[in-house]
């Protein structure tokens, strides 16, 4: 099963507010009937709660909330931005890859976490991930196998 998809992809937008990336990020999922909008309010109040943490690694962001708030299915949205967007108040936080997650199935969502950390540790897989205008390259990188 593939977790990303085209329908649930964007490269390179324009930077814009961090919350209007994750907001919209999470709406390509909740278009595709893998979240409920109660989904999306929820990774809100998880920042809220908990700050940054959603923050995986250097310019990574994966968004996500419990199961329970709203997740109906797994999978996952990319949009990728041209250039680094901060996080709140906070430019020493920056983001270019924002990721949204959901996970109904534990072991999908354990299989795309490890994919993930494999192409995020890779140099070069990362700086082609942030810089790429092709999305069947992205998908390939993505998608567990």
């Amino acid at each position: 099963m593939k977790l990303l998809t085209t329908s649930r992809l964007i490269l390179q937008a324009g930077p814009g507010p961090w919350s209007d990336l994750v907001r919209q990020s999470a709406a390509l999922l909740e278009r595709d009937g893998v979240v409920t909008s109660d989904y999306v309010e929820a990774i809100f109040a998880s920042f809220a709660r908990n700050g940054n943490y959603m923050v995986i690694a250097p310019r990574v962001l994966l968004a996500h909330a419990r199961p329970e708030e709203g997740a109906l299915r797994t999978g996952l949205s990319l949009i990728t931005t041209s250039e680094d967007v901060a996080l709140g108040d906070d430019a020493g936080v920056p983001v270019r890859l924002f990721f949204t997650l959901a996970a109904a199935d534990s072991s999908e969502h354990l299989d795309l976490l490890t994919r993930l950390a494999e192409v995020l540790v890779d140099e070069a897989s990362f700086q082609e991930l942030l810089t790429t205008n092709d999305s069947d390259r992205v998908l390939q990188m993505v998608n567990p196998n």
